[in-house]
């Protein structure tokens, strides 16, 4: 169930990144009093000034002037004092004989019929929708005119509803998980029963040690005791992560595993003391794992 959750959560990431990169994008089929409201954000539509009809051109210099009447309107401000007109500067002209690039781009260049900026009249609207133009870029945004708020709205959802797929499965695991008791035929391998096995062979360990009546002896029943806790019991504990973490969180398996591991590193050299012979080293390092062992207890059964 996970796996399907996340994979509606990544196909819902990609839709809603699709749908919010189109936000700005207005239809021109939407109805003018809400097309009048808007400016063109990046150019609309192209023609070629070499090959357009004269009819064209006079069409959209009639276009530009009612942009440019709208504009003084709008811009007009009469509580604002007037500004003194500005005289431009003469720039003393330099004529260079163009170059082959310029002439050739000149040539297949193309002019945009809505200009950035541009306030979508009725003018504007009617040229761009005879030349084919079905959508344009603005600079404001409006829920009305988003033709894909619909993929937006729909990945919001397959959000929604992974993050709630996400919950039930680990809810599901932790069910699970607190439902498999300790020492049972289903779950003879947790990780209660497999540190209990642990502690039981540490146990039998300290009874050998006392036992003993010579260093050999002692070192020996260190190499037999900690091998099969290293063969057995080490693997068997990692195995069960799942449900530790499924019952405990991430945080808590973390702490409990840096006392785990903290301890099998004095157990692991516990016995490379003991195969080289240093009796005196493997009992200290059994005695540094004492206190680990029961931090790792208590964090088991807390």
């Amino acid at each position: 169930m996970k796996l399907i959750a996340y994979l509606i959560i990544t196909a819902s990431v990609i839709a809603g990144s699709l749908a919010s990169s189109t936000a700005y994008l207005t239809p021109l089929d939407a109805s003018q009093e809400r097309l009048s409201q808007l400016s063109l954000n990046s150019p609309a539509g192209a023609f070629d000034p070499e090959q357009a009809s004269d009819a064209f051109l006079e069409r959209l210099e009639n276009v530009r002037e009612t942009i440019a009447a709208s504009t003084e309107e709008v811009e007009g401000d009469p509580l604002k004092p007037a500004q003194p007109e500005r005289q431009a500067a003469d720039i003393p002209q330099v004529t260079t004989a163009p170059t082959g690039e310029a002439t050739l781009a000149e040539r297949e260049a193309v002019a945009p019929i809505g200009r950035s900026g541009d306030k979508l009249v009725p003018e504007l609207v009617e040229l761009l929708r005879d030349e084919g133009v079905r959508y344009v870029k603005t600079s404001s945004f409006s829920f009305a005119t988003w033709p894909h708020w619909w993929l937006f709205v729909l990945a919001c959802l397959g959000l929604g509803g992974g993050a709630l797929l996400v919950r039930s499965a680990q809810r599901a695991e932790i069910a699970r998980a607190n439902a498999l008791q300790v020492g049972t035929p289903e779950n003879a391998a947790d990780a209660k029963t497999v540190f209990a096995r642990l502690s039981g062979r540490l146990s039998e360990l300290a009874a050998d040690l006392a036992r003993a009546r010579s260093a050999d002896e002692k070192l020996d029943a260190i190499v037999r005791r900690i091998g099969s806790i290293q063969r057995d019991d080490v693997p068997a504990f990692v195995a069960d992560r799942p449900a530790l973490v499924s019952r405990m969180g991430l945080a808590g398996y973390a702490e409990l595993m840096d006392h785990f591991a903290a301890m099998e590193r004095q157990l692991n050299r516990a016995w490379s003391a003991a195969a080289d012979g240093h009796l005196e080293e493997a009992e200290a390092c059994l005695a540094a794992a004492q206190p680990m062992l029961l931090q790792t207890l208590e964090k088991l059964k807390g």
